[in-house]
């Protein structure tokens, strides 16, 4: 136990960016805190395997940081706990002095709770815990807390079912996504004791998708409570109450790793024994279970002192080293994973040093595995006098008088070496080998030998081999070495560390072929230096994804440079051409995409997120599947008809009987995963995401796999749309024609308008491979189809309550209302919207208004601007005085 020794301070990071340092604590402390700033932000670096991002809290109304996705299941479980008021990330940093030194700690999150003390949870993961140093360090920081009168909590790994329901659940915490009116009639309903897929069928002069949608918020409100335990179906049965959640907070800690040796009985040491299998048979691997078994119980060892049945099943009492006895279910300690029990007696342990049968017999050939079973047939007829092994299956003339049952053992083993022209010793060899592994243990030199010439590459001394492949890491950054480069290095460097003729070098071909195996495990001569250093940088362990389960969860934005030359429509020279595109990552969907000359900026990220929120119309000259929703999805999906139709004015009917549709699907992401370049961290786009309760997650640095759909979808639109189009420039300077710009042909509006047909008529409804129902996984999937699985499963795509809150994405102007109207970059706008403010000063101060209005421009059409009246806040369109002597819409760039 830690002693903690004098006064514990508090440093806050006040909500100004002051520092209020060494604030005194007392024993209650719970007036000392206030909101405040986050101590310390999430930090990135190359090759982190956490994911960092701010989660946008329904109890907060605002971002909170979080540094993993373990202290993200926190966050979940705090919202969706009705007594939790606030939470805050890295709320403060705690100094005290610890066996005499000073220590800091800065916890996780703080959790304030109605009619409780504040809560202090740690995060960390289940198997850290019993590491000295994480142990020793949640230990004093707990002592600190507890003695405040404040709970402390460790938070671990929660179930996996819970935590995959809540994770579901949270798509339904934004309450302005719902129509209040049907969740009033629902909650007036008496739905106590149905099922859910019932609560769904309850309403049918409401549509389907709305009802489930509805249901679901109540569910996460708690108006309804169900069992979280085991994955939500429409069979689970609606109650009222409060949930219980499991959840993974603890306020104790396990013992650290060199204290739970023993476990504290009659001083015992525990001591794993293996069994030989050295001059007998083997014991068998079940293990007893009683009274005196000790387990391995989440870090500790614990012995079972006493086994009763209840009402729950089969439970055991056990006794840790300290002495304290818990029950534990006799289920949970066979099947849970959490308990191992300790065998003391000898036995077969998976991690024995051979391989196993199916392996070996698997690489004998016919020949071969006939001559095991030939002598697997001897060692039956030693044994029982029968070839088959069973006097129910005899063969001809069986059994023979010399290996008869009332033969002597020894006499028959004569027999059988005489019949064989083998000695008596491998008879008996042969038999122990049987008795072991069966057929198995006949092969030549049995489970526990291989080959040694590794697959038929030769063989090569280990430290050679390890010595070639440390060479050619150290050609990571280097240029690309050649195969005769390495051989010739691997041998000097032998000598100076193991001594001359310490290591056997291999032939020349058993070398060569060695380093195309390696070429395997580290890239290194075939590819080019760069994909060579892609390959090396890929985490050594299995890849680990962030897994949509419904469509706006993750919305993925992203920028690629095009592999084609275009046309500026104003100064008619060929410039490079970037796309930025939106990609909903549950059905693969694009929800937005531009294509902008040279660099892309903030705003571009901004009218692709304005498409996202507003999609743009369908062509007319577009087939009829390839128009959202005409493919199936219903058109009540879409709340507001101007999400179909920006052009649409108020209460024109005729308008919406004559709409085509739209290009792609509205929708208000959850989470946005962006990559970390200024246009997607910018001010403008964090608060508007702060604002419509969008969360963000950056990607990992120099990880393109984090976004790897999008990735993906670039790659396709090259394979499948570019490298037809004139001007087309290769993915690499090495694949480049000969001035391959002098062949650009399409402007920059045409380019982008040909990848949105593409996209709309064959990349929405073409079969991807990525796209995978888990319930069925041979069906093939579209992007579109997936999108209609997706409605199905969530009830609804979170669609815009008001589209015009996609102005919000657009950057703002500041100018003068004058009498004719406005003016931007020399291009004059006007529209009834201006009327009544022509020449007055705006209420609007700082250093950037001045007393002049806002306008948004949407950098991908400056025909048209947008003026929100301070009067009725409604947003008007005012349009360019040329507008109507163009075709086509003209980028900013160009002007």
């Amino acid at each position: 136990m830690s002693r903690v020794v004098g006064e514990v301070s508090m440093s806050l990071l006040r909500t100004d960016g002051e520092i209020d340092e060494d604030l005194a604590w007392s024993t209650t402390g719970a007036d000392v805190f206030e909101p405040s700033l986050p101590w310390r932000t999430f930090r990135w670096r190359y090759g982190q395997k956490h994911y960092s991002g701010t989660h946008w809290s329904s109890t907060m109304r605002d971002h909170v940081v979080y540094e993993s996705r373990l202290e993200l299941t926190r966050l979940l479980y705090a919202d969706f706990d009705p007594d939790v008021t606030a939470v805050f990330a890295q709320p403060f940093l705690l100094t005290t002095t610890v066996d005499g030194r000073r220590r800091r700690h800065v916890p996780d999150f703080l959790v304030l709770r109605e009619n409780d003390v504040p809560l202090v949870v740690d995060v960390k993961p289940g198997h850290l815990l019993t590491r000295p140093k994480v142990n020793f360090a949640l230990g004093w920081a707990r002592e600190v807390v507890l003695s405040r009168g404040w709970d402390f909590e460790v938070w671990s790994e929660p179930p996996e079912a819970e935590l995959a329901n809540l994770r579901f659940l949270a798509g339904y915490r934004r309450d302005w996504l719902f129509d209040q009116d049907l969740l009033a009639e629902i909650r007036a309903t008496d739905l106590y004791g149905a099922t859910l897929g019932d609560a769904f069928c309850v309403f049918p002069q409401h549509p389907d998708w709305r009802v489930r949608a509805a249901v679901l918020r109540l569910l996460w409100c708690q108006h309804f409570v169900t069992d979280l335990a085991e994955p939500l179906s429409e069979r689970h049965v609606l109650h009222k109450g409060r949930a219980v959640v499991v959840g993974a907070g603890r306020c104790d800690l396990p013992r650290h790793v060199e204290d739970s040796k023993s476990d504290g009985v009659e001083g015992e040491q525990i001591c794993l024994v293996r069994g030989s299998r050295k001059g007998g048979h083997v014991t068998g691997a079940a293990v007893r279970v009683g009274v005196g078994t000790r387990l391995r119980y989440d870090g500790e060892v614990v012995v079972v002192e006493e086994m009763f049945g209840s009402a729950a099943g089969n439970e055991v009492l056990v006794r840790d080293g300290p002495g304290r006895r818990f029950r534990l279910s006799l289920r949970e300690v066979l099947a849970s994973g959490r308990a191992q029990v300790i065998a003391t007696e000898p036995g077969p342990e998976s991690d024995d040093d051979r391989e196993t049968a199916s392996v070996l017999l698997a690489q004998l050939s016919e020949e071969e595995l006939e001559k095991v079973r030939e002598r697997a047939a001897h060692i039956n007829e030693v044994l029982t006098g029968f070839r088959s092994g069973s006097d129910e299956l005899p063969e001809p003339g069986e059994p023979r008088p010399q290996y008869a049952a009332t033969v002597p053992k020894l006499e028959r083993y004569e027999a059988k070496a005489t019949e064989l022209g083998v000695s008596v010793r491998t008879i008996k060899r042969w038999v122990r080998a049987f008795h072991t592994d069966r057929e198995a243990g006949l092969v030549h030199g049995g489970l526990g030998h291989g080959n040694g010439d590794m697959g038929g590459l030769g063989r090569a001394d280990a430290r050679w081999v390890e010595m070639a492949l440390e060479i050619m890491a150290e050609h990571e950054k280097e240029s690309k070495p050649t195969r005769g480069k390495v051989i010739r290095a691997v041998g000097p460097r032998l000598v100076a560390r193991y001594g001359e003729g310490a290591v056997k070098l291999p032939g020349r071909a058993t070398a060569y072929r060695w380093l195309q195996e390696l070429e395997r495990r580290l890239p290194t001569f075939r590819l080019s230096s760069k994909r060579n250093r892609d390959i090396a940088a890929r985490p050594p362990g299995a890849y680990g994804k962030l897994r949509p389960t419904r469509p706006g969860e993750y919305l993925l934005l992203d920028t690629t440079r095009l592999d084609v030359f275009a046309m500026d429509p104003i100064t008619m020279k060929w410039v490079q051409a970037e796309l930025t595109a939106a990609m909903d990552w549950y059905d693969r969907c694009i929800t937005g995409l531009r294509v902008t000359p040279v660099s892309t900026s903030s705003i571009d990220v901004a009218a692709v997120m304005f498409q996202t929120f507003r999609p743009r119309p369908a062509s007319k000259d577009w087939p009829a599947y390839a128009a959202w929703p005409d493919h199936g999805i219903p058109r009540t999906v879409f709340v507001e008809r101007r999400a179909l139709n920006p052009e649409e004015d108020e209460g024109n009917e005729a308008a919406v009987e004559g709409t085509h549709g739209v290009a792609s699907p509205a929708m208000v992401p959850e989470t946005i995963v962006v990559d970390h370049g200024k246009p997607y961290v910018s001010e403008h786009i964090t608060s508007v995401c702060q604002r419509l309760g969008l969360s963000l997650i950056p990607a990992r640095l120099r990880t393109g796999r984090d976004k790897g759909p999008l990735e993906r979808f670039f790659k396709t639109v090259r394979e499948g749309v570019l490298e037809e189009l004139p001007g087309y420039k290769g993915p690499d300077l090495f694949s480049r024609g000969e001035r391959p710009e002098d062949h650009a042909f399409f402007f920059l509006h045409e380019l982008e308008a040909i990848i949105r047909e593409w996209v709309a008529c064959t990349y929405h409804h073409r079969p991807h491979k990525g796209l995978v129902d888990a319930y069925v996984p041979g069906l093939n999937l579209s992007p579109a189809k997936m999108f209609e699985h997706g409605i199905a499963r969530a009830g609804y795509i979170e669609v815009p309550r008001d589209p015009d809150l996609g102005f919000e994405f657009l950057k703002t102007e500041w100018k003068p209302a004058h009498h004719y109207g406005v003016e931007i970059r020399k291009c004059r706008y006007n529209g009834p919207g201006l009327d009544g403010y022509r020449g007055e000063t705006s209420p609007y101060t700082g250093p950037k208004a001045k007393g002049l209005w806002p306008i948004q421009v949407d950098p991908d059409n400056i025909n048209y601007i947008y003026f929100r009246r301070p009067d009725t806040r409604r947003w008007h369109t005012l349009e360019w005085e040329h507008a109507p002597a163009q075709k086509f819409p003209i980028s900013q760039g160009a002007i």
